[in-house]
């Protein structure tokens, strides 16, 4: 391994959002294309939000993207591993006030003993003053009879900001300039011990040697405090490359109210991991050349953080919905089974009653025709149970319009699926066309009404290939019910 080391770092207080899916697969990549190591760290001190469930999501959702870490907390029956844990902020606690205090004893940091009215009370000023809300520096040059005549009264750690300018050279969004003027004396550590996530995400970073910090640009603005922080704490600094986010289908941020902000929307939904992945990249990460279609394989080798954007990716449902109907075709018949037999279960049809072979060529002949996994319902739920009803406009085109001819069309079918010993594919579809030249009359004339006996439907696999799959015997049990029903409609025109 390179010693590149990359590190996502979500906080478990929800579902793992789109987002930070993104943010985590660009490191994942940078780490995969360089040979080095990609790390999963929960920043989980937020006490009241954070949840154990949250966090097996987050691994969850990181999982069925195929986004594996290489050190990072334990997860189900998987153990921790990395030589850098804890790899949960919660247990981690004793270094940030470690480190915290060794800031007090170098004269990089102090004790504030304002209270929350005090600071309530300065803010209220400046704003009445239209002046931006800083600290005001009243406890920065307390003498040391000053501190001990407090002791015993709760106190936060203040960063002693010091003098000058921070400039940042951002692999994204380039030289990044900061006076820090622009900044008060700021919190690193609370009344009650807990350490601020500017403090704790550079201990954490400086701790486990992070060479490369890729993450979202939402945190261009913490840059500043951070680097202020590796350097007074005398930590090596990493490389800052800050991500354009993702913006919804309006252009606006991609809220956590909307579907599919949530990655294991997706799944739901019945894409696949490695379309979402592919399309994820594209949001901000050019090839260099016209592909579009990337399994993980090839992003990895493709990847370099040179092509990241500064924009900011709008999502595009339908080229997310084409990118995941290629990667269907991409798979065997054998891979697509065994994703859309779970989906066909839990719609209640019972696939196991049938042999696997017989599913293989059942997926097959919709492989070229489905969105998503959850279209298989749709395009098979046929195969597992008899049509109740018939599709009411194809009824009415292929049916109720002329009865009496629809009765007359769905006999010569009949008889064709009778006479047809080779019940295949080829054997079907030569007795379809012989029968259509001998009338004079395209074969589509008998297609389209034997689909609609058969499924229910209009639109569905090749005819040939779900008549041979159902078989003659069922076939021609539908072709009656179908004939049943249109002699229903002829009767009720006399």
């Amino acid at each position: 391994m390179s010693g590149i080391r990359v590190r996502i770092a979500p906080s478990p207080t929800g579902f793992f959002h789109i987002g930070n899916a993104k943010t985590a697969l660009i490191n994942w990549l940078f780490a995969r294309s360089k040979g080095g190591t990609f790390i999963l760290r929960l920043e989980d001190t937020d006490t009241e939000r954070s949840k154990p469930e949250y966090a097996d999501i987050v691994c969850e959702a990181l999982k069925w993207l195929g986004i594996d870490w290489d050190e990072g907390p334990s997860f189900r029956d998987e153990p921790e591993r990395g030589a850098y844990g804890p790899y949960r902020q919660s247990e981690r606690k004793h270094l940030y006030l470690q480190e915290a205090n060794r800031l007090l004893k170098e004269g990089k940091a102090y004790k504030c003993f304002c209270s929350k009215e005090e600071l309530d009370a300065e803010r209220e000023r400046a704003r009445i003053e239209k002046r931006p809300p800083r600290y005001s520096g009243k406890c920065r040059n307390l003498t040391e009879k000053e501190i001990r005549a407090k002791e015993g009264l709760p106190y936060s750690i203040r960063f002693k900001v010091p003098p000058g300018v921070t400039e940042i050279d951002d692999l994204i969004q380039g030289k990044v300039v900061t006076d820090h003027t622009e900044f008060d004396d700021f919190i690193i550590v609370k009344p009650n011990g807990d350490a601020v996530f500017h403090l704790a995400v550079v201990v954490d970073d400086g701790l486990m040697k992070i060479t490369h910090v890729i993450r979202g640009d939402d945190h261009l603005t913490n840059a500043t405090r951070h680097v202020m922080l590796f350097r007074a704490l005398g930590y090596e600094l990493p490389q800052f490359a800050h991500l354009p986010m993702v913006l919804d289908e309006k252009g606006q941020k991609y809220s956590k109210r909307l579907h599919g902000a949530n990655v294991l929307d997706w799944r739901e939904d019945g894409f696949l991991p490695e379309a979402l992945v592919n399309y994820l990249v594209l949001l901000g990460w050019t090839p260099g050349d016209d592909r579009e279609v990337f399994s993980r394989e090839e992003l990895i080798e493709a990847f370099t953080i040179e092509r990241l954007g500064k924009s900011p990716g709008k999502f595009d449902y339908k080229r997310l919905l084409w990118l995941n109907g290629q990667h269907i075709r991409k798979l065997t018949a054998a891979e697509l089974c065994e994703r859309v037999l779970p989906i066909l279960r839990k719609a209640g049809f019972d696939v196991d009653a049938f042999p696997k072979e017989w599913l293989i060529q059942m997926t097959a002949i919709c492989q070229d025709r489905i969105p998503t996994l959850n279209d298989i319902i749709g395009y098979t739920d046929f195969f597992f149970v008899e049509p109740q009803s018939y599709e009411e406009k194809a009824v009415n085109k292929h049916w109720r319009k002329e009865p009496q001819n629809a009765v007359q069309t769905l006999e010569k079918i009949r008889n064709m699926i009778e006479e047809t010993s080779d019940f295949s594919h080829d054997g079907l579809k030569a007795t379809f066309e012989q029968k259509a030249a001998a009338e004079g009359v395209p074969v589509a004339h008998f297609i389209h009404p034997t689909r609609l006996a058969l499924t229910g439907k209009s639109v569905g696999p090749g005819l040939f290939e779900l008549a041979a799959l159902l078989g003659k015997e069922k076939c021609l049990q539908r072709i009656e019910r179908a004939l049943a029903f249109v002699r229903t409609i002829e009767e009720t025109k006399i």
